[in-house]
Formats: C-alpha cells, sequence, structure tokens
C-alpha cells in the first residue's frame, strides 16, 4: 500500500469557522517523535488535521457515492474523463479517482490520537482526563467514518490501527475481509459513545464536529449494511429523541423553509456538516462543479421522480432547476428565485435527520410485514414536510416497500453522495437477493448504446467494488487487486 503520509508538508490554512482556534493550531514535522506530544495544544492539531483531510476527501465522497447510480448524470460542460468512465462503468486500477490515500490519511491521524494523546495527560495539567476521552472519541468517530466509505467502495481493504511513523518504517500490510473491517469500524463507533458530547459551545463545533448523535447516525448506517435491524432502529430512534434535532417545517410564512439546511446550513436539521466559511478562505468547488462547468446534473431519472408529485417544495426551483437540470442546492441563495449564492462555501452534509428517519423505515422494512405500517407512517412524514398531500400506503411486498423508502431517498438526497450506497445495499442485502433490482435501476440512468455493456459487469458483484489503484499495488506487495480487475493491471 502507498505511504500513508502523516508530515504536514505545508501548512494547514483551512479551519472550520472564526471560532476553530483549535484547527490552526497546527502540527509541526516532528509530531512523530515522543517529543512532539506534550501539550493538549499538539492533540488538537494532529485531530483538527484529521478533520482537514475529511474535507479534502469530499469530491471523493461525491464521486463515490453518486457517478454510480442513478441520482446524477454527466454534464455538459467540462468533463473529467476518470468521472466520466466511473459514471460508464469503465473503471480502471489507473483511475484518479480510486485512490483511498486521503481516507487513509484521516484514519493515520486518528491513530495518532488514539496513541499518543493519554500519554499528554501527565504532561499538561490543563487535558484533564475527561478532556482527552473526549478526544480519543472524536478520533474513533473519525477513523469509523473513515473505514465505512472505504469498506464500502472496496469491500476489503488494509485495517489499520497503528499509527505509521516515519518513511524508514516499513509499511506492507494485506487485506482484511470486509466482515473484519464492519467489526473494526462498530467497536470504534459505539466506544467512543461513552465520552461523545451532545452539544458543543458552538453551532460549527456541534455540527461540524463528532458528536453522540453524529456517532448514533453513523452506526444506524453501518448496521443496515450488516443487516442488524434492531440496532439501527435503536440508534435512529437515540438520535429521533435527543431533543437536540428535528425534521425543519417545509414552508414558513411562504417561504421554501427546507432550502436553509443547504443555505445557510447548519440547521436544526444537520447532524455531521463538513464546515466551509468565505471569510475564512475555505471554499469549495461545488458552485463550479454544479454550475459554471455543469460537470454535474440531475438525472432525467431523478426529474421523473420529482414529476409524479408536483406539490414537493424540494423539487424545482430546489433540488434543480428545470431548465438546465442544475442542481440548485448548491447553486442558489434560495428556493425558486434563480438568485445565486454569493460564494462557494457550503457545507457538505454527511447526515441530517431525515436521513435517520429514512433509515428507520428501511429498517422496519426488513424487520417483516407487521412494521410495514410503521415504515410507511414515517416515509409520509418525510413527504408531508415536503408539502405532498397525497400520501402513500403500505405495499405487499418487501420489495414495493423497500422501493417506496429508495424513491423518497432518491428526491430528499438528491446529490448528496447517497444514491450508489443506497442501491447497493439493498440490491446486495440477504447475498444479492435483489441483484436485479440493482441493475435495473442503475441502468435507468444508461445510454442506451452501453445498456448491455453495463448490464454485463453489473452481473458479476466484484465488479460493485472499486480496483485498488496502480499505485497501492507498486507500493505493497502484500496487496491483491479485486477480482474484478485482476486482467486490468
Amino acid at each position: 500500500m502507498k505511504k500513508i503520509y502523516i508530515f504536514l508538508l505545508t501548512i494547514l490554512t483551512l479551519s472550520l469557522s472564526s471560532c476553530n482556534d483549535w484547527l490552526e493550531l497546527q502540527p509541526e514535522n516532528n509530531q512523530v517523535s515522543d517529543e512532539y506530544w506534550a501539550n493538549k495544544e499538539e492533540v488538537e492539531a494532529v485531530l483538527g488535521a484529521g478533520y482537514v483531510r475529511l474535507r479534502e476527501s469530499m469530491e471523493q465522497m461525491l464521486v463515490w457515492g453518486e457517478m454510480r447510480g442513478n441520482g446524477l448524470s454527466m454534464g455538459f460542460g467540462t468533463i473529467d474523463v476518470d468521472i466520466y468512465r466511473i459514471n460508464q462503468w469503465d473503471i480502471g486500477p489507473g483511475n484518479e479517482f480510486v485512490k483511498w490515500d486521503k481516507f487513509y490519511q484521516v484514519i493515520n491521524y486518528a491513530n495518532m490520537v488514539i496513541k499518543y494523546g493519554p500519554t499528554v495527560v501527565d504532561k499538561d495539567p490543563s487535558f484533564s482526563e475527561n478532556v482527552m476521552q473526549s478526544y480519543l472519541s472524536e478520533a474513533y468517530f473519525l477513523r469509523g467514518l473513515a473505514y465505512f466509505y472505504l469498506v464500502r467502495n472496496f469491500r476489503d481493504v488494509p485495517l489499520i490501527t497503528e499509527p505509521y511513523m516515519d518513511d524508514s518504517q516499513s509499511f506492507e500490510k494485506e487485506k482484511s475481509p470486509a466482515n473484519e473491517v464492519y467489526q473494526q469500524i462498530k467497536s470504534d463507533l459505539e466506544g467512543a459513545l461513552e465520552y461523545s458530547k451532545e452539544i458543543a459551545p458552538t453551532i460549527w463545533e456541534t455540527k461540524g464536529r463528532s458528536t453522540k448523535w453524529a456517532i448514533y447516525a453513523t452506526l444506524a448506517d453501518v448496521y443496515l449494511w450488516t443487516e442488524e435491524y434492531d440496532k439501527s432502529i435503536a440508534a435512529c430512534d437515540a438520535v429521533i429523541n435527543s431533543g437536540q434535532l428535528g425534521l425543519l417545517q417545509g414552508m414558513m410564512n411562504n417561504n421554501n423553509n427546507w432550502y436553509t439546511i443547504f443555505n445557510p446550513g447548519n440547521s436544526n436539521e444537520g447532524i455531521f456538516e463538513l464546515q466551509y466559511e468565505f471569510d475564512k478562505n475555505q471554499t469549495n468547488s461545488l458552485v463550479s462543479w454544479f454550475g459554471t462547468n455543469s460537470r454535474y446534473v440531475i438525472s432525467e431519472n431523478t426529474a421523473q421522480l420529482f414529476q409524479q408529485e408536483e406539490e414537493d417544495i424540494r423539487g424545482k426551483g430546489a433540488s434543480y432547476t428545470e431548465e438546465d437540470s442544475k442542481v440548485w442546492k448548491y447553486l442558489g441563495a434560495e428556493a425558486g428565485t434563480g438568485i445565486p449564492r454569493t460564494y462557494s462555501d457550503q457545507n457538505w452534509i454527511i447526515y441530517r435527520i431525515a436521513d435517520i428517519y429514512l433509515m428507520k423505515a428501511e429498517a422496519l422494512v426488513m424487520k417483516g410485514t407487521n412494521s410495514y405500517d410503521e415504515a410507511v407512517e414515517i416515509v409520509n412524514a418525510i413527504r408531508e414536510r415536503a408539502q405532498i398531500s397525497a400520501p402513500v400506503s403500505s405495499a405487499s411486498t418487501e420489495l414495493e416497500m423497500l422501493q417506496l423508502v429508495m424513491d423518497e431517498r432518491a428526491r430528499e438526497f438528491v446529490g448528496e453522495g447517497k444514491n450508489w450506497y443506497d442501491l447497493l445495499r439493498v440490491g446486495s442485502r440477504n447475498n444479492y437477493q435483489y441483484k436485479d433490482y440493482l441493475i435495473t435501476q442503475v441502468l435507468l440512468t444508461a445510454p442506451a448504446s452501453s445498456a448491455p455493456i453495463i448490464r454485463s459487469k453489473l452481473l458479476d458483484e466484484n465488479s460493485h467494488y472499486l480496483p485498488i489503484h496502480i499505485n497501492e499495488l507498486s507500493a505493497n506487495r502484500l496487496l491483491v487487486q479485486n477480482p474484478y480487475y485482476d486482467n486490468l493491471n
């Protein structure tokens, strides 16, 4: 595997808001030595660097979570060839978007805090045991979340729980099976709960750093993937009943209040959002990707879903613009006005409470027919918030019920990096019971000319995971390429 960088070769100037002095305490190059771990500020600096690396992974989160699904399509502007190939299922091990280094950097910073943070308690009187444990909780959350992205995209990955310390250290590590990675993720997240914070002193910290609710949200998602539905429901209920979060009203004073989730962001619905602020020189490329260069647009499939419910306030003028299919939630100052954002400093939302509601609905469906009515009640709560007057009713089969939930997720989370994971999770469940569903959904946005080829690829379950990049294979002789791509090296 490619060596995991732990030296900050340049000063990290990115920070989360005017309140986040902790992220401005950047680690020096000597953080690898015992002398580095002397005070609270040095622990904070390494923890902060983990959040920065997570934020730098945003486009991979978008591409990995959307471009193999059916929610977005390639636009008509500047197109990245590697992204286009992922979208067309022409993925090779030289593709720049199959690199996993930033996620392993997040993991390495977390590993450093977990190993060396406790040693600082005896050196710095201001670094109490409780504060140290709260930092460890954040580090475990970051490590668990990073591995969750990796296992969903690569399946078997190297499982590393010790920090990589210097370039003289030989670093070769074989892949661990996905089930072992999931066990580590659950162990990290479950262990992070005890010392997690419910709220933080500032809104950006409450939404932009690990909290008890961010941990529960991630656990609810993980349990869906590991088919532990009672545990997923319990984690969802912990968030729903927290008293700290809730669904926003859809409309207030004739204004689309749902849209405030995205501008200004950090709403009462947000659970974990990667933070940006123009005044702190923190910008992203969402306006470029979705607007200026039109790299990504809403798919015809998603537009048709919205057209089924013309009342839906999440549709035209909110999630997308009808005239050019642009994803307006990342471009506009308000819904329905045509007024663009002033700056590209939107937060990237990883979890919000509508996600929790719909994850619970999905878990209830998998509990059996006796839970269908409760699942439909939750779906209708999301629809009612979207001002849709006609409720849906329980379906007769598990797959039809899952389709109700997936359709609602497709409308609610356009372009939020969730669509492909939803399709893969449902399709692969119970030893690929619903593989045909997965294939059918992906082909909804495939060009007619390439649909047969894509279908033949999707029939091979190994193709549902990304290849390991050629650089990683060269650097780590213990790595074995993912099976589908063996002949492409």
